[in-house]
């Protein structure tokens, strides 16, 4: 696909789920998404921990050994490290081709991820992140994925990560867009928003997905309209829909001390009902 961009791994197959756990009950949530996402991936599971020294290894491992999981391919992993990002980094690295599954805390409508370990761990490196919101429902059942673009050239080029996903997880694809809801232009020209694409936002959007049909077939597309914020708009579609896993860009940075996650991405995050697969904007 054209649209691709090749700062961001689009892997065949993913053999590996990882999920990072700090035996707190908010961060064992990702184990039910893990799990069925290593179902229909063929997937072995990886529960890691990183703790500060070594005389706390064993207990960990005991508490590690207590998380519960269906049967399958299930490994355990304590590491001493400091450095939480780094321990997972190393771990995707080791067990590639991988995907972390992990949650993240949110404090506010747009600050789900800020001063996060998925932030960190987004910022330093260039793979898509599985991001498991605080109003995720793990027992809803849930299918498709839903990419969600919002009318610029790098959001859209999330699309063929969305598409291997569709295509890992067996699932059909969906693509939406959320326009601010403005009346025709009076002039005639093209109508212009404060969130969403230029002019007719249904044919922006015809357009971006072309190279997604080419691989797909059928590719649904949706333009949301709404007054208020892209998050008003995305969150009722993605309640209504409970897709197997969401998609969406973080914000382009150009070094770790910039902000990462931009705060719609943030939002729907903190709100999403299904897990979200964070996709770097490399620019």
């Amino acid at each position: 696909m054209s649209a691709v961009s090749p700062s961001v791994p689009v892997p065949d197959r993913i053999d590996a789920v990882v999920v990072p756990l700090d035996h707190s009950p908010f961060a064992e949530r990702a184990v039910p998404i893990a799990a069925r996402l290593a179902d229909q991936l063929d997937a072995s599971i990886h529960l890691l921990s990183a703790v500060t020294q070594a005389a706390d290894v064993a207990a960990r491992e005991r508490q590690l050994r207590e998380v519960p999981l269906p049967p399958g391919r299930v490994h355990r992993l304590v590491v001493v490290d400091l450095d939480p990002a780094g321990a997972i980094h190393e771990a995707l690295r080791r067990l590639y081709p991988s995907v972390a599954c992990l949650t993240s805390h949110g404090r506010g409508r747009s600050a789900a991820l800020t001063g996060s370990v998925a932030t960190e761990v987004i910022g330093r490196g260039r793979d898509p992140l599985v991001v498991v919101g605080p109003t995720v429902e793990p027992q809803r059942g849930r299918h498709g994925v839903v990419a969600c673009v919002d009318g610029t050239p790098a959001s859209a080029a999330l699309l063929p990560v969305a598409v291997r996903w569709a295509q890992l997880l067996a699932e059909p694809l969906v693509v939406m867009t959320v326009a601010e809801l403005v009346p025709p232009s009076l002039s005639g020209g093209p109508v212009r928003r404060r969130f969403g694409p230029p002019g007719d936002a249904e044919t922006w959007l015809d357009l971006v997905v072309g190279p997604a049909r080419d691989v797909l077939g059928d590719v649904e597309t949706a333009v949301l309209y709404d007054p208020i914020s892209p998050v008003d708009g995305a969150r009722p579609f993605l309640g209504d829909r409970m897709p197997s896993i969401a998609v969406i860009s973080s914000r382009a940075r150009t070094g770790l001390s910039r902000i990462i996650f931009g705060s719609v991405a943030s939002a729907i995050v903190n709100q999403s009902p299904s897990p979200v697969l964070v996709v770097p904007r490399l620019e």
